[in-house]
Formats: structure tokens, sequence, C-alpha cells
């Protein structure tokens, strides 16, 4: 089998878990943070924080990388 066919497969098969995942988790639940209350779906929470945790862990491998090399240019610099 082909890599890209392959590819094309999970990929598939993961657009269907995640349809499953958000047909099956329609129930409304309360979110509370500090003064706000929100209503919404659970699957759009999950989803929600699945994004923000992707978005949080990209700033902080671009952080982590940026400082490394920035140390690493400086220590060329020294010697």
């Amino acid at each position: 089998m082909k890599n890209s066919n392959f590819k094309l497969i999970i990929i598939l098969i993961l657009i269907l878990v995640a349809t499953l995942f958000l047909v099956q988790n329609t129930q409304v639940v309360n979110i509370s943070v500090i003064f706000w209350s929100y209503s919404m779906s659970v699957s759009i929470v999950v989803v929600s924080m699945l994004i923000v945790g992707i978005l949080i862990g990209w700033f902080l491998k671009s952080y982590i990388t940026f400082k490394n090399k920035k140390v690493t240019d400086l220590d060329e610099n020294i010697f």
C-alpha cells in the first residue's frame, strides 16, 4: 500500500471518529469561569480545550526553541 493511501485512510478514520464523538456528545453542560457562566455542548467544550492545549503547547515549544537558540547564539559569540 502506498504511503499516501495509508495517510488518506488514517485521516478518514480520524474524521469518522471525530464526527461520531461530536454527534454522541450533545448534552449541554454549564461551564463556570470566575464570574462568567456558559452553557454549551460537551463536544464543543472538549474540542475547544483540545485546541487551547495545542496552541499552548505550540507557543511553549516555540518559546523554548527560541530561548535555546538565543542562548546557543550567545555562547558562539563568546567563544
